[in-house]
C-alpha cells in the first residue's frame, strides 16, 4: 500500500472516532431531561418531545416538553398527569415505539 492510502485510511479512522466521541458527549450533556423544553424528540433523553398539554378533558397544542411513557399519575410528578395520547398528541412523537400513555403537563382552563 502506498503512503497516501495509509494516510487517508488513518484520517478516516480518526474522523470516525471523533464522530463517535461527539455522539457520546451529546448523549451525556446535550439532551434534555424529563420535563425540559424541546422542539424535537432528538433533544430529549427519552426521545419523546410532546407538544401538547392537558386542559380539562382536551389535549391542546403548546410549547414542547420532554416526556416519558407512564402507567399512573404518580410516575409523572407535580403538574403532570399520565394521559392516554390522542391523535394529534400521538403525532408529536417519533414514528416507532410510541407509548399509548405519556406524562402530559396540565394547564388550568383559565390560562
Amino acid at each position: 500500500m502506498s503512503g497516501a492510502v495509509k494516510k487517508v485510511g488513518r484520517a478516516m479512522v480518526g474522523l470516525v472516532m471523533l464522530g463517535g466521541g461527539a455522539l457520546v458527549v451529546w448523549n451525556l450533556f446535550g439532551m434534555g431531561p424529563y420535563g425540559d423544553t424541546c422542539a424535537h424528540s432528538i433533544g430529549c433523553r427519552s426521545f419523546l418531545c410532546l407538544e401538547h398539554t392537558q386542559v380539562g378533558d382536551a389535549q391542546v397544542a403548546s410549547d414542547g416538553h420532554c416526556t416519558k411513557a407512564c402507567s399512573a399519575d404518580g410516575e409523572c410528578g407535580s403538574g403532570s398527569v399520565c394521559a392516554t395520547l390522542g391523535g394529534p398528541a400521538r403525532d408529536d412523537l417519533p414514528p416507532f415505539g410510541k407509548p399509548d400513555k405519556a406524562c402530559m403537563v396540565v394547564r388550568s382552563v383559565a390560562q
